[in-house]
C-alpha cells in the first residue's frame, strides 16, 4: 500500500522454501505505488523517479554484498514477519478487505473496450454487452484503473487523479 513493504520478502522466501529453495537473503525496496484515484496518496512524478533511483542504488549495493558473500537479509527473520503481520495483514488487510466488490465504473465514460478484462490478474472483470461485470475478486492491483483509456474506473477515490503506468519511468 505504499507505506512499507510488510512481509513481502519473507512471504516469498517461505513460499520458495516449500519448493526446496535455500533462502540466503532478502531485499525490501520502496517503490512508487499504483493508486491513481486518491490525490492524498499520490507523490509527484519527480519524487517517484527519485524512489526508483534509490531502489536501483540499493539493488547495486545488494549485488556487491552478495558477491562478497554477505547477502542482504531484509525481510528475513521474525521481526520483519511480525511487522508484516501487524502492519500489512492486520491493519491494511482489515482496511482493504471490503474493497473486493467496490470497483466503480462510470457507464457514461466506459466504452466497453475490454482492456480492463484482459489486464485483470484475478479475472474479476468481464465485459458483457459492452458493460463491465465484476466477480468481487478485486485485489486492488489498479491495473484496470491505470490503463483505462477513458478513466472510467475508480476504487478508493471518486475520480482518477493520475494513471500510474511504467512508461512514465522508462
Amino acid at each position: 500500500m505504499g507505506l512499507f513493504s510488510g512481509d513481502g520478502a519473507g512471504i516469498l522466501g517461505r513460499l520458495l522454501q516449500q519448493y526446496g529453495a535455500e533462502i540466503i537473503g532478502g531485499l525490501h525496496l520502496r517503490m512508487p505505488d499504483s493508486i491513481g484515484d486518491e490525490k492524498v496518496l499520490k507523490r509527484p512524478l519527480e519524487k517517484n523517479k527519485e524512489l526508483l533511483k534509490k531502489a536501483e542504488q540499493k539493488i547495486s549495493k545488494s549485488i556487491r554484498l552478495l558477491k562478497a558473500g554477505k547477502p542482504t537479509r531484509e525481510g528475513i527473520g521474525i521481526l520483519y514477519r511480525m511487522a508484516g503481520f501487524f502492519g500489512q495483514l492486520l491493519y491494511f488487510g482489515h482496511k482493504t478487505r471490503n474493497y473486493s466488490d467496490k470497483l466503480r465504473v462510470d457507464e457514461d465514460k466506459c466504452i466497453g473496450c475490454g482492456k480492463c478484462e484482459k489486464l485483470c490478474p484475478m479475472n474479476n472483470i468481464r465485459i458483457v454487452d459492452k458493460k463491465v461485470v465484476q466477480n468481487n475478486q478485486c485485489t486492488m492491483c489498479y491495473r484496470c484503473i491505470n490503463n483505462c483509456p477513458k478513466q472510467a474506473m475508480t476504487l478508493l477515490g471518486k475520480k482518477v487523479v493520475e494513471q500510474s503506468v511504467i512508461e512514465k519511468y522508462l
